[in-house]
C-alpha cells in the first residue's frame, strides 16, 4: 500500500501524540479503578472486622451466660434475671442431657425445641472435647429448621445444650446495604449460611463452602478477594474476616461492576479530554507536515523529468515564501541530476557484477550451509532435516549409524590432513555403491550415517550395511601410505515408533555401541 508522503508524516506525528494522551488517559483510568478497589479493600475489610468484633463480643456474651446457667445444677430454677438475660442472647431452651447423651430435664423453654437424645442418627451431636461450652455448627438434619446449638458438659458428666436463634446474627447482617447489591453476609465455620440477603438460603441454612472465599474464612484467614457469587450471579469484591470465638465467617461483599460505574464518571471525563486533544494535535500536525511537504511535491515534480534535464538548463527563480534550506536543495539537485545522468551507465554495470557475485556467493553459503567442508557430504543438519521429514510422512525406511574403528591412530601416525583425505576416501567409495535415493552423511568427527529411505525391512538392510562395512575395510591408498580401517555400524529400522529424529538416531548410535562392544568391525541391529 502506497501513501503520499505527506499523508505519512501525518500518521507518524498524530501516533508520537496518541502515545502520551493514551498513556495519560489509561493512567487516568486505572487510577480511578484503583480508587475504587483501594476504597473496597479498607471500607469493606473494616466493616467485616467491626461485624466480627460485635459477634465475638455476643458470643463470649452468650456463653458466659450459659456457663453460668448451667452451673446452678438442674435441680435449682433458673430466676427471673437470668432467664432475661438468656432471651436477651436468643436462646429459646435449655437441656440436660446425661453422659450417653439421653435427655434428663427442660431447665428452660418449651420442651418440643431439645432434641431428645444427643446420638440420634437423624441429628447426632460431637459429644468430644465439651469440657469448655461452644457453639456448634448449624444443624439441618432432624430438625424442622435449622438450629443453632450452645453445648457444654460440667464436671458432673452431665451435658447442657442451649437452642437458639439467630436473631442478632440477622440484624447485624441485615443492618448493612449499600450501593444496588452490596450486602454482609455470614456463615458458620463449616460454610452453612447463618444470615444472608437470600431469605432462601438463610431458612434452609444453605452450605456454600465451595465458593472460594468462604473456604478462605473456614481456614481462618482475613483481608479481601474476589469471587464469583451464585446468589448475585455476579463477580464481587469482598472484605472478609473470622469471629475469633466460634470461626464464624462474616464477609461484605460487593459486585465489581458497582466499582466500575462508580468510575465511569472519571473515565468518561478523561476519554473526552483525550479525544479533544487528539484532535487539536492532529489538525496542527495537517499544518506543520503541509510546509513540509509543498517543496517536497515540487522536488518530486522535478525528479519525474530527471532524465530530461539537459546541462544548459537556467537555475531555479524563486518567488514567495520560501525555506533557504529548500533553496540550496532545489540548486543541488539539478547538479545531482547531471552527475546521475553521467554516471548511470558506470552504475549499471558495477551493479550487474556485484548481483553476479552476490549469487555466486550465496549459492556457496547454502552449499556450505548443507554440506561437510572435509568431504563434501551431506552435514549433520542436512540429514537431520531429511530424517525429520520422513518421520513427520510417517514413511518406513532404515538408518545406519557408521563410526570408523581407530581413526584417531591414523591422525596421530599420519597427521590430521591424511585423516581428512582418508575421510574423504572412504565417503565417495561408499557413495559410489549406494542406491540413487540414498544419503550418506558426516554426522561428525569419524561418525557418518547411511539414510536408506527405500529399504523398510530387516534384511536387505543388514545386505546393505555389510555391503558398506567391506567397502570400508578396504586398504586406501593415500600419500604412499595404505591405510586400512574397519568399522562399526548400528542399524535402526523406522516403523512409526520414533516420535522425533533423536530418538531414531539414538536407536542407531545405541546400536553401533553393541557393535563396538562385541568386538568391533562389525554390523548390530538395534533390539
Amino acid at each position: 500500500m502506497k501513501l503520499p508522503f505527506r499523508h505519512l508524516i501525518f500518521l507518524v506525528m498524530t501516533l508520537i501524540s496518541v502515545i502520551p494522551i493514551s498513556t495519560l488517559s489509561l493512567w487516568s483510568v486505572n487510577s480511578a479503578l484503583n480508587n475504587e478497589f483501594n476504597m473496597v479493600h479498607d471500607k469493606h475489610l473494616l466493616l467485616a472486622s467491626n461485624i466480627t468484633k460485635a459477634l465475638n463480643r455476643y458470643a463470649v456474651d452468650a456463653l458466659a451466660i450459659f456457663t453460668t446457667v448451667t452451673n446452678i445444677g438442674s435441680e435449682q430454677v433458673v430466676d427471673d434475671e437470668l432467664m432475661q438475660l438468656l432471651d436477651v442472647i436468643d436462646v429459646v431452651s435449655v437441656g440436660v442431657f446425661d453422659e450417653n447423651g439421653q435427655r434428663t430435664a427442660i431447665l428452660f423453654g418449651p420442651e418440643a425445641s431439645q432434641p431428645k437424645s444427643l446420638t440420634n442418627p437423624e441429628n447426632p451431636f460431637n459429644l468430644s472435647n465439651l469440657n469448655h461450652p461452644h457453639f456448634t455448627p448449624i444443624h439441618k438434619e432432624g430438625v424442622v429448621e435449622p438450629t443453632l446449638y450452645m453445648i457444654r458438659q460440667t464436671t458432673d458428666n452431665r451435658i447442657w445444650l442451649a437452642t437458639m436463634h439467630a436473631t442478632y446474627i440477622e440484624q447485624l447482617q441485615s443492618a448493612l446495604v449499600f450501593g444496588e447489591k452490596g450486602h454482609a453476609a455470614i456463615v458458620d465455620k463449616l460454610g452453612n449460611v447463618l444470615a444472608h440477603p437470600n431469605k432462601q438460603w438463610q431458612a434452609e441454612a444453605k452450605n456454600i463452602s465451595k465458593i472460594s472465599i468462604v473456604q478462605q474464612m473456614m481456614a481462618g484467614e482475613t483481608g479481601v478477594s474476589q469471587f464469583y457469587s451464585p446468589a448475585v450471579k455476579a463477580d464481587m469484591i469482598a472484605g472478609f474476616d473470622v469471629v475469633p470465638t466460634t470461626g464464624w465467617g462474616v464477609m461484605i461483599p460487593q459486585p465489581i461492576a458497582e466499582l466500575e460505574q462508580r468510575a465511569f464518571d472519571v473515565i468518561q471525563f478523561t476519554l473526552l479530554v483525550g479525544i479533544i486533544s487528539l484532535v487539536v494535535c492532529s489538525l496542527f500536525s495537517w499544518w506543520i507536515v503541509g510546509l513540509i511537504t509543498r517543496p517536497i511535491d515540487i522536488l518530486t515534480n522535478k525528479t519525474r523529468g530527471l532524465t530530461d534535464i539537459g546541462e544548459d538548463e537556467t537555475p531555479r527563480l524563486y518567488r514567495g515564501f520560501h525555506t533557504a534550506e529548500f533553496a540550496k536543495l532545489f540548486d543541488s539537485f539539478r547538479q545531482m541530476a547531471l552527475e546521475i545522468r553521467s554516471g548511470r551507465e558506470e552504475l549499471e554495470y558495477r551493479v550487474a557484477n556485484r548481483t553476479a557475485d552476490l549469487a555466486k556467493a550465496q549459492a556457496q553459503a547454502l552449499h556450505l550451509a548443507h554440506h561437510d567442508a572435509v568431504t563434501g557430504l551431506a552435514n549433520r543438519m542436512a540429514i537431520r532435516n531429511k530424517i525429520a521429514d520422513l518421520l513427520q510422512q510417517q514413511k518406513y525406511f532404515s538408518l545406519l549409524f557408521i563410526d570408523l574403528d581407530g581413526f584417531k591412530k591414523v591422525n596421530d601416525k599420519y597427521g590430521h590432513g591424511v585423516g581428512d583425505k582418508l575421510l574423504k576416501s572412504l565417503a565417495e567409495r561408499v557413495n559410489k555403491h549406494l542406491f540413487i535415493d540414498d544419503i550418506l552423511a558426516r554426522y561428525g568427527g569419524d561418525e557418518f550415517i547411511v539414510l536408506m529411505p527405500n529399504i523398510e525391512s530387516i534384511e536387505p538392510a543388514k545386505c546393505a550395511a555389510e555391503k558398506v562395512l567391506q567397502l570400508l575395510r578396504k586398504p586406501v591408498q593415500i600419500d604412499n601410505h595404505s591405510i586400512s580401517i574397519s568399522a562399526c555400524i548400528g542399524l535402526a529400522i523406522a516403523k512409526g515408533e520414533d516420535k522425533d529424529t533423536d530418538s531414531l538416531i539414538h536407536r542407531a548410535d545405541t546400536a553401533m555401541y553393541n557393535a563396538k562392544h562385541q568386538g568391533k568391525n562389525q554390523v548390530c541391529m538395534y533390539t
